[in-house]
């Protein structure tokens, strides 16, 4: 039996009656089974879940995700508790348990919810060797807390009251007790300086992109550089996520669209329910459009474990990112799997997964953005030679302006659209060698980025 199922509460625990202690939860994934548990009691879809709690589906699909390694913040588990019809009166023990996970270690500790995220964390206590004062000549001072008993738990000594609170029994002037305080805080500083050094990982230098610098972006100066697509054109293939491919002689082929969507919302990471089987050996690409975002890592997973690389990557003059990733071999999905997609700050964003049967490799990119006002787009300006048969799969990323339309030679698929924003793509196959470019017409400002596939 697992931990969740040990902790599995029943409505028991969700509501707080019957005895019942939300309490008695002791890891993340026995705390999230318990919401997942009072969900299937409630018989809530994510449509229903979203309506009650004003959350976009794909934000409470991340929230109730059992392999999550962390709990969600509060404010999205209260949200999520009231719609399942916890009493009001139950709300102050599922936060004390929620607290006591997000602090823990063993329950993959979060951020303290009491203090303010730009808040610094408290320093690590000071040993009692470094706050002992040294002996020295002088007539004795006025008397002071006694000494703490030998072993007493240096633990105990919190910041400057620790200090405060550790007195020898010798002691010299209070000139020379001043500078051993001050020397006691220096050397706690540099102690909380390391503590802090073994915990956050380093941080690399944010990657510019399209001449744009980061200060001029406002955005943080610590994102991972953005994993490059690649510039070679045979790149080698990914390595195989554990199926047999397609077969050679099967046709390069668009199948379905098993999951997307489109959100107005502030964050760093969303997770897309799978509303269609995935067929084994299939492949997958992943067509994203970040608005006001970033230069950093974009991470695109699923719940099998398949692996997404990027394949294509262009951001223009207002920050607008478009994005194409794929994995190749995929194992089989069903609507009980999902896709966890991982990005630096965004305000918006679009995205569509795509399957594709016949293909399994990318063997080249290109990619280019132009401003609004004009009437055509085109990556011709990034020459791709295209053998026949291949597959190309072409995202545009607009705003504003008319919608893109595509070549004739292009087959579009349905478009994501957010207010003004719009993620357009579409496929085609290659008859016979050539060069390839993505082609059409808008008068929006625009970023198009187009991969060949075999």
């Amino acid at each position: 039996m697992t931990s969740s199922e040990r902790e599995s509460p029943g409505r028991s625990v969700g509501d707080g009656r019957a005895g019942s202690d939300p309490g008695r939860l002791r890891t993340v994934a026995g705390f999230i089974e318990a919401l997942r548990t009072l969900k299937a009691v409630e018989g809530l879809s994510l449509r229903e879940l979203q309506r009650r709690t004003g959350l976009p589906h794909t934000t409470i699909a991340h929230a109730l995700q059992p392999e999550r390694p962390s709990l969600p913040p509060w404010d999205r588990v209260r949200a999520l508790l009231v719609a399942f019809g916890v009493p009001e009166a139950a709300l102050p023990r599922w936060k004390e348990a929620w607290t006591r996970l997000r602090l823990s270690p063993d329950g993959h500790a979060g951020p303290d919810p009491t203090r303010d995220p730009q808040t610094p964390p408290p320093s690590p206590p000071i040993p009692a060797e470094a706050s002992t004062p040294v002996p020295g000549p002088g007539p004795a001072p006025d008397p002071g807390p006694e000494e703490p008993a030998p072993g007493a738990d240096a633990r105990g000594l919190r910041g400057l009251r620790g200090l405060r609170g550790l007195r020898s029994p010798r002691r010299g002037p209070r000139w020379r007790r001043a500078v051993t305080h001050a020397v006691a805080l220096v050397l706690g500083a540099a102690l909380g300086a390391a503590a802090m050094a073994t915990t956050v990982p380093p941080r690399t230098p944010a990657a510019t992109h399209a001449g744009y610098p980061v200060e001029e972006q406002g955005c943080p100066s610590a994102s991972p550089a953005p994993t490059p697509p690649a510039k070679s054109p045979k790149p080698a293939p990914p390595a195989s996520n554990g199926a047999a491919p397609s077969s050679p002689k099967t046709p390069a082929a668009w199948v379905a669209r098993p999951a997307g969507d489109q959100q107005i919302l502030s964050g760093t990471d969303f997770v897309l329910p799978v509303v269609s089987p995935v067929a084994e050996g299939d492949a997958l690409v992943v067509s994203l459009m970040l608005t006001s975002t970033c230069p950093g890592r974009v991470e695109v997973t699923d719940t099998r474990g398949d692996e997404f690389r990027i394949v294509g990557d262009e951001t223009d003059s207002s920050r607008h990112r478009t994005m194409l990733l794929a994995a190749f071999h995929v194992r089989p999905l069903t609507t009980a799997d999902s896709i966890h997609v991982v990005y630096p700050h965004a305000s918006k964003y679009n995205v569509t997964v795509d399957e594709f049967r016949g293909v399994g490799e990318a063997v080249g990119h290109a990619q280019a953005h132009g401003e609004s006002g004009r009437t055509a787009f085109s990556t011709g300006s990034s020459r791709l030679d295209c053998a026949a048969g291949d597959l190309l799969v072409g995202a545009v990323g607009t705003n504003t302006g008319t919608a893109p339309a595509f070549a004739a030679e292009w087959t579009a698929l349905p478009e994501s659209k957010l207010s003004s924003y719009r993620l357009t793509s579409a496929y085609r196959t290659v008859p016979a060698a050539q060069s390839c470019a993505l082609t059409g017409t808008t008068t929006a400002q625009w970023g198009a980025v187009m991969t060949a596939l075999r």
